[in-house]
């Protein structure tokens, strides 16, 4: 049919009309209403074939219009189903789809109507393999635990329905460690004199320059006996019986009494000290563990044995003996445990302080160099007179010197070529004079005095921990 024909025309069927103005069922007197005038566009795609049109090849419709009946016109039982031969692209004008009633549409195809969900499944494992690297990267050797040491406030969401085996991790903030102070190479603290004639105090000095010696702290009474931390950080005193600490930044405070003896442990936080009581005609002997910082004290152990009977030694014999400890003594040994050696008592005790266990053993610790590769020995040559005898692990004899005066309270230089102690002799009036010196154990040289106070004794090296063997 050609485009240009009008509708209207003598070449529209005349038959066509009459069908359409009878309806079924209708009587021929009632007048029927004209039909509706169609559209530019409706004749247009009546008349002009295109190609949405079906082919001749195809075949007919299952429901198509009747033979006769005039294009346009709507079927009498038409179906809303698609159907199944449109395709993509194509607009048919069959009774399943009537573009008057629905338009150019088309239903979309199978790999169409697949198109979201592809993208919704990518989507969602693409978040799973992000989860998935943010839980691997935020481990204890991922990127976040090494490029930040605090923890991140935020959550960290889970990749899995079900629970991990693994536990979670979270990056915890680490404590800074501080590092440990700097000490001159002849800096100790020592007894002495702060004045000519003054109590005995505790002093520091880096014997290396020529500032002179300073006081510790400011102390209300003499000093007997004094012990520092190997770490150099902290130290303690005994005054008349009191354990008074001495810790950096705080002032010296009273943490202990009845107090005979002093030792520092390994950690330079733990203070041993010995407590003796009269039990009767016992002694009871207590350890105690204090820490020097904050005071907290416990009782390790308890020994009681008979009471001890002594009597003092000649001046500057007497007075070794009490620079090397007294009467009372107490050795932190390398093996962790404490030694006890109390004068006259029956037996020298060997301590466990985190059991409180005790064996009784037969010798007194000896100090080595910090690497337990030597030692120095002191043997009597007369009397007033000690030698200094400097011995290798094996026990062969490397160097010696001769004393005027008895050697006391030996202890180590961190570089093990050094050592310091005090040399005690008669003065005038046979007062005991007492100095400290160093010995060169490499030059061969005799020992050279480091005070001439004549009050300077048990001297302490800073920053050095003295190696007790049992």
């Amino acid at each position: 049919m050609s485009g240009d024909s009008d509708r209207t025309g003598s070449d529209w069927p005349q038959n066509d009309f009459a069908a359409r103005d009878e309806q079924p069922g209708q009587g021929g007197d009632a007048p029927t209403p004209p039909p509706e005038e169609p559209t530019p566009d409706e004749l247009t795609q009546a008349n002009d074939p295109s190609p949405s049109d079906p082919s001749p090849s195809d075949p007919p419709p299952p429901s198509g219009p009747p033979a006769g009946e005039p294009p346009g016109e709507e079927p009498t039982a038409a179906s809303d189903t698609f159907s199944p031969e449109t395709e993509a692209g194509e607009v048919t004008t069959s009774s399943n789809w009537d573009p008057r009633l629905h338009g150019e549409r088309r239903r979309p195809t199978t790999a169409e109507q697949a198109v979201p969900w592809l993208i919704g499944l990518i989507l969602a494992l693409a978040g799973v393999c992000v989860v998935l690297l943010a839980l691997i990267f935020t481990g204890p050797e991922g990127l976040v635990a090494i490029g930040s040491p605090t923890a991140s406030p935020s959550a960290t969401p889970s990749a899995a329905a079900t629970p991990s085996s693994s536990p979670s991790v979270s990056a915890s903030p680490q404590a800074t460690a501080i590092p440990p102070p700097s000490f001159g190479p002849l800096e100790m603290v020592y007894i002495g004199e702060k004045t000519a004639g003054g109590q005995n105090t505790l002093l520091r000095r880096d014997f290396s320059t020529k500032t002179a010696a300073v006081q510790v702290a400011a102390l209300s009474g003499p000093v007997s006996k004094a012990a520092w931390a190997p770490d150099g950080r902290a130290g303690a005193v005994i005054m008349g019986g009191v354990v008074v600490a001495l810790a950096p930044g705080t002032a010296p405070r009273a943490i202990s009494n009845h107090v005979a003896a002093l030792a520092f442990g390994d950690d330079s936080t733990t203070l041993y000290a010995l407590r003796i009581t009269a039990a009767g005609t016992n002694d009871q002997t207590q350890l105690l563990a204090i820490n020097a910082y904050t005071g907290a004290t416990r009782t390790a152990a308890t020994i009681t044995y008979p009471h001890p009977y002594t009597v003092p030694d000649p001046p500057l014999t007497e007075s070794a003996f009490q620079d090397n400890g007294g009467l009372d003594r107490l050795y932190a040994t390398v093996d962790g445990y404490v030694v006890a050696w109390i004068l006259a008592a029956p037996n020298i005790y060997r301590i466990d302080p985190a059991t409180g266990a005790v064996v009784n053993v037969k010798n007194e610790p000896t100090l080595w160099s910090p690497d337990q590769s030597k030692r120095v020995e002191v043997a009597k040559i007369a009397a007033g007179k000690d030698k200094l005898i400097l011995r290798d692990h094996a026990g062969k004899q490397l160097a010696s010197v001769d004393l005027i005066g008895l050697a006391s309270h030996i202890r180590w230089a961190r570089t093990e070529n050094e050592i310091v102690f005090t040399l005690g002799r008669y003065g005038a009036n046979y007062v005991v004079l007492q100095d400290l010196y160093v010995w060169d154990l490499t030059s061969g040289k005799a020992p050279s005095p480091l005070t001439s106070d004549n009050t300077s004794r048990a001297a302490e090296w800073l920053g050095v921990s003295q190696a007790w063997l049992p």
